[in-house]
């Protein structure tokens, strides 16, 4: 045999057996993170880029730490600088709140409050999803009465432009 086989060799074999695949499931979950934390940068330039055109809304963007976690690595979490983004017009109010967690049909989500209704949204949540194609970058989607049965309706400027009329018109 080429290798020299002893208890000890057994002994560091055994203690050695996971090291590799934390490390890799480790890298994995540190690039799915920075991932979401790029695509939420990119979320909150556009929301403060459109809102800031409107002299009469009020925009804040709030910084914050979060733990990135991911139900394919159960107990494990990678910390991950966010932004939350407040849209205000008087006691009016429109709120993205990025929340790091990755869910098992999306790489995160961003949850939406705001003080009056959104009458298209089904929900109140933006999805990051991962086209199929790996040309393809993750886009954010919502789900939309107007097409219940598609899980992601992209979230792009004109249903932006709709939850500000929604909200503050």
């Amino acid at each position: 045999m080429a290798d020299e086989v002893s208890i000890e060799s057994l002994r560091t074999a055994i203690r050695n057996r996971g090291a590799e695949a934390d490390s890799g499931e480790a890298a994995r979950l540190e690039a799915l993170a920075r991932g979401y934390e790029a695509c939420v940068r990119d979320l909150v330039t556009e929301l403060v880029t459109v809102a800031r055109q409107i002299p009469d809304l009020t925009v804040a963007v709030e910084d914050e730490t979060e733990e990135f976690t991911s139900p394919a690595f159960p107990g494990r979490g990678v910390p991950i600088e966010s932004q939350r983004v407040r849209i205000t017009l008087h006691e009016d109010f429109l709120l993205f709140d990025p929340t790091a967690e990755a869910l098992a049909s999306a790489l995160g989500q961003v949850k939406i409050s705001a003080s009056r209704p959104i009458p298209f949204l089904i929900e109140r949540t933006l999805y990051l999803i991962r086209p199929r194609s790996p040309q393809q970058k993750p886009y954010w989607a919502l789900r939309s009465v107007e097409n219940p049965l598609q899980f992601g309706t992209p979230f792009d400027r004109d249903a932006l432009l709709r939850m500000l009329h929604a909200v503050f018109a």
